[in-house]
């Protein structure tokens, strides 16, 4: 696998909007807010509807969770959604090379090697090119060695 890259952003939050109503335009309205206000949103899952509701998480840097917060505050009686929370203890980190999608087993060895070094996962976004991983903050360091090893990606100078 050539040409292997991986990435860390220790200084974000995430975000869950819970129990919205899982109805066409409800994330366009959340995003649509938060871009209108000049927040980028990093990574975003989303869970499979139950009832008509879901869940809404995201990552965002740390210094814009408040306004986060506010904005969507300002969104709940509309939008009629259960209520907002946050934590900052995550880091992100994204494993990316063209083709990913056409590697298969590379979820499979990434999962694998996180898993061997004592590190769980809380959130999983992919892409064709990329597999973001949502872990402790504490753990990112050590998730970074994990990967590198797994896939021969040495050091960045």
């Amino acid at each position: 696998m050539a040409d292997i890259h991986l990435t860390t952003i220790c200084d974000v939050a995430e975000v869950i909007v819970h129990d919205v109503p899982d109805t066409p335009g409800i994330a366009a309205d959340i995003f649509g807010a938060l871009g209108s206000k000049g927040l980028n949103v990093e990574l975003v899952v989303s869970s499979p509807g139950r009832k008509h509701r879901a869940d809404i998480a995201f990552a965002l840097r740390e210094k814009d969770v408040d306004s986060a917060l506010r904005i969507l505050g300002d969104l709940k009686e509309r939008m009629k959604f259960e209520s907002i929370t946050s934590r900052s203890d995550i880091a992100i980190i994204t494993l990316s090379w063209h083709m990913l999608s056409g590697q298969p087993g590379s979820a499979g060895k990434l999962f694998s090697a996180l898993s061997r070094a004592g590190i769980n996962i809380e959130a999983i976004s992919t892409s064709l090119s990329s597999i973001s991983c949502v872990v402790r903050v504490a753990q990112i360091d050590k998730a970074e060695v994990a990967l590198r090893k797994e896939f021969g990606i040495q050091p960045e100078s």
